[in-house]
């Protein structure tokens, strides 16, 4: 059996990981993040001169969605490359996002964790 949805996250800081873009294909939906690592997590590196964490690539994939609300930000995607998080909440099937993106909410039928 798989990981529950909250042990993908372990020794992940998510409040502060970013959101890099949001691409959606019929009836899916791929976050593309930079996930902060926690110093217990495998892949952790100690974090750059200019970096005040240690960001690794991965994406947030969401298929059979049922539920979908994007309510894009004015400005967002014009001058920014890296949207900060402001909350972040998956309960079950339903997942609920705010960011300088925008706020994103949704319901799907699989939401999958992956890292690069």
């Amino acid at each position: 059996m798989g990981k529950s949805i909250a042990s993908r996250f372990e020794n992940i800081d998510i409040t502060r990981s970013v959101l890099r873009a949001v691409i959606i294909n019929d009836d899916e939906l791929t976050l593309e993040m930079d996930f902060c690592l926690e110093e217990a997590h495998p892949d952790y590196e100690a974090p750059g001169a200019d970096e005040d964490c240690c960001f690794h690539p991965g994406l947030l994939k969401f298929a059979g969605i049922s539920k979908l609300g994007l309510d894009r930000a004015e400005n967002a995607g014009e001058t920014k490359r890296r949207f900060a998080i402001q909350s972040f909440n998956i309960e079950g099937t339903k997942f609920d996002m705010a960011c300088e993106w925008g706020d994103i909410h949704l319901q799907a039928r699989s939401i999958r964790v992956l890292t690069e």
